[in-house]
């Protein structure tokens, strides 16, 4: 009986430490949280408290307060950074067959990939709307929460042992080229 009152305890303590920490990012680096799963982001959160050696949020709150270097580091465990090119290939195949015809028929297009992560999807648009001739009349704006992610974007380098992958997705999305006319490889990487 003690541990179920002490486990319900804790739960209402991490509960009311997470609404304040949530406001704490919102307010000190203006970062919106609050609108989340709750319950990833709770997930999230605790593994960032082992990470970052806190028994409690409230610690993990004071550092990121009085700290400024910690939140960025804090900001990997909050966002979901995990993507690969053609992620979805019939997604992208549907865009290819019934979104591309009517994209055809405007003089220029923006695209928009919120949450790039590290640049996968936002590459794979570009290498879908370049194949199918739409890619010249294009501008394609990449943007991510965290500006880590968006910096290895930018720079658009991925493992090599990636590439078959990447590649698969390609072909199942309905590729009319090859992969590899869009990357060079060199030492372990693929740019």
């Amino acid at each position: 009986m003690d541990a179920e009152i002490s486990t319900a305890g804790m739960r209402r303590e991490f509960d009311i430490e997470f609404k304040l920490f949530i406001d704490a990012i919102y307010h000190m680096y203006h970062y919106d949280f609050r609108g989340y799963a709750p319950a990833s982001l709770r997930r999230r959160l605790k593994t960032a408290m082992n990470r970052f050696d806190c028994r409690t949020l409230s610690q993990l709150q004071d550092r990121v307060v009085h700290d400024p270097a910690v939140f960025p580091a804090l900001l990997d465990f909050l966002t979901v950074q995990v993507s690969e090119m053609f992620r979805d290939p019939a997604y992208f195949l549907a865009l290819r067959e019934q979104v591309v015809p009517l994209l055809r028929t405007y003089p220029w297009l923006k695209v928009w990939v919120a949450g790039c992560s590290a640049g996968e999807e936002a590459y794979s648009l570009a290498i879908l709307l370049h194949e199918e001739g739409l890619l010249s009349k294009t501008i394609i704006y990449a943007t991510d929460i965290n500006t880590a992610t968006l910096q290895k974007a930018a720079a658009g380098v991925y493992g090599v042992g990636r590439i078959a992958g990447f590649t698969a997705n390609h072909h199942k999305s309905g590729a009319r080229s090859s992969l590899s006319d869009y990357y060079t490889a060199a030492y372990g990487r693929a740019v």
